[in-house]
């Protein structure tokens, strides 16, 4: 039940972020906004593809990742960015750079590149990640094994 409140009062604060810049609400004293990012590129640096075209749909999904594991090398064929709950993150481009993000962060992932995440620490990794896809298309694609 608690995992359930703090999910939620993460998809309201990451909603409401969304919005508008850090201020208090003058119509709903008490409540802050704090964007946590906002941007045109990549946790590389490598601006975002344009939209895709056709109708959108928004998926979201929670991940929790056991200590010493890594995911597939994968990618990922529309926008999506992820919100680290807890833990630490490390993500590599395949053939390039890498970059660790601990919670609190957000990582804004590529599109269409191959790359894949470790979690190196003790502790779980939690993200829930927001994709925005359309229908019918995956949300990731595994590299297929050489």
């Amino acid at each position: 039940m608690m995992r359930l409140v703090r999910f939620s009062l993460l998809l309201f604060t990451l909603v409401f972020a969304s919005l508008t810049p850090v201020h208090a609400n003058e119509n709903h004293p008490g409540i802050v906004t704090d964007l946590v990012v906002r941007s045109g590129n990549d946790w590389t640096g490598s601006p975002l593809p344009p939209y895709l075209m056709s109708a959108p749909e928004v998926a979201v999904m929670r991940f929790t990742i056991p200590p010493n594991t890594a995911l597939p090398i994968h990618k990922h064929p529309a926008i999506n960015a992820a919100y680290v709950i807890d833990g630490e993150l490390t993500v590599f481009q395949e053939g390039g750079m890498q970059r660790n993000f601990k919670k609190g962060d957000v990582v804004i992932e590529m599109v269409e590149k191959w790359h894949h995440g470790i979690n190196q620490g003790s502790v779980p990794v939690e993200l829930v990640v927001f994709y925005a896809t359309t229908k019918d298309l995956p949300l990731a694609i595994k590299k297929p094994n050489p």
